[in-house]
């Protein structure tokens, strides 16, 4: 296979996702307060030897042959501890004050909500030994400019995925996630209330943060309708439903659905024609952190373009330091479910809600989900 072409596409992506995430409006935090995290940077870095750690991340988002390579390479005994939504993150950090863990994985928006809540240390990534392989489109993003408390991880897209061996229908938009064709059989979904609702709200000519009762009203009754479709209301395990045939539709993470793929031929990605969620996360050290030396060291370890690309090629995502494209997989470089379709624009970085707007989001889940 010339994997040229390709790797120019996928280079171009990178580019995309980057300007995105740079350009991006802010919404502002769901509060007032700017109110900043302390310095969680010393004067002069030091490498930790010894110790333990807690990093807190997304289900399936940290390969365990990379965290065993990190003790090995720091001596620091790291645990891990899964969440499955940004708001179960937020909510945790609220609740202990920013205590209980090391280092947290939030998503591009709920890091510029975790800074306006003062649950983040300012850890200045740049001045971090490593910090020099941030890409210089990763460095000033929207959500933290000049990386004052976060480090790159992973970034991706949020679409669906379905089994077009299991029905005669072509999908290609939200609508038809939302009101799936009868032969598809099961369908599941995240328990996650920003990426439902807000692809709801672009089912029906909406857009995210919207305060059209309208179409708030109509995200809902779409959802209503949908729920009696929907086998599962998961974050947890979709990769492994679709894979395994449970269930034929889902929405998922671009990375996961090229996991799936490679053990299902049939299944498919959708890139909706109303738009998509484009998201960046991202490690942050929070407030109430016990082994700050020690998160110091990860975060300074995984920007390592090596350890970086552990990560990417084993999670099927890119990332925004510099030199992990040249050490990607090669089957990354054509996979539909990382190459964006030539001239679709639909991925955009999601804003902070306001607390009104939050508000809005939690009432249509609550009823969704109830």
């Amino acid at each position: 296979m010339n994997i040229r072409t390709p790797r120019r596409r996928v280079g171009a992506a990178s580019a995309l996702v980057a300007s995105a995430l740079v350009l991006a409006a802010c919404g502002g935090g769901v509060s007032d307060s700017g109110a900043a995290g302390s310095s969680a940077t010393p004067a002069a870095f030091t490498p930790a030897t010894s110790g333990e750690m807690t990093l807190y991340t997304w289900s399936d988002y940290f390969p365990e042959d990379l965290a065993k390579k990190f003790t090995q390479d720091t001596g620091i005994k790291l645990t891990v501890d899964y969440y499955d939504s940004n708001e179960t993150l937020e909510a945790k950090l609220k609740a202990s004050n920013g205590s209980g863990y090391d280092v947290v994985v939030p998503s591009d928006y709920m890091v510029q909500m975790l800074i306006n809540e003062n649950l983040l240390q300012k850890v200045d990534a740049a001045a971090l030994p490593n910090g020099k392989n941030i890409e210089p489109d990763f460095l000033n993003v929207y959500f933290d400019p000049g990386r004052q408390y976060s480090t790159p991880y992973l970034y991706g897209t949020t679409g669906y995925m379905y089994d077009s061996s299991k029905t005669s229908t072509k999908l290609t938009s939200w609508a038809d996630y939302f009101n799936p064709p009868a032969d598809l059989g099961k369908v599941g979904t995240m328990s996650d209330q920003t990426e439902v609702v807000g692809a709801a709200l672009r089912a029906v000519g909406g857009k995210t943060c919207d305060t059209d009762p309208a179409k708030l009203q109509a995200a809902q009754d779409l959802l209503t309708s949908f729920k009696s479709k929907v086998s599962t209301i998961s974050s947890d395990g979709i990769l492994d439903r679709l894979a395994a045939g449970e269930e034929s539709g889902a929405m998922t993470w671009n990375g996961a659905g090229m996991r799936a793929r490679a053990q299902r031929s049939t299944l498919t990605f959708v890139y909706p024609t109303e738009g998509m969620a484009l998201w960046q996360d991202n490690f942050t050290v929070p407030i109430g952190a016990k082994n700050v030396p020690q998160a110091l060291t990860f975060l300074n370890w995984m920007m390592d373009p090596a350890n970086a690309a552990a990560a990417a090629n084993f999670q099927k995502y890119n990332s925004g330091i510099a030199g992990v494209n040249d050490l990607l997989d090669a089957d990354m470089k054509s996979a539909p479910e990382i190459v964006m379709p030539d001239g679709y624009t639909g991925a955009k970085p999601v804003e902070p809600c306001t607390n009104d707007e939050l508000t809005n989001y939690t009432q249509i889940w609550e009823a969704f989900k109830g």
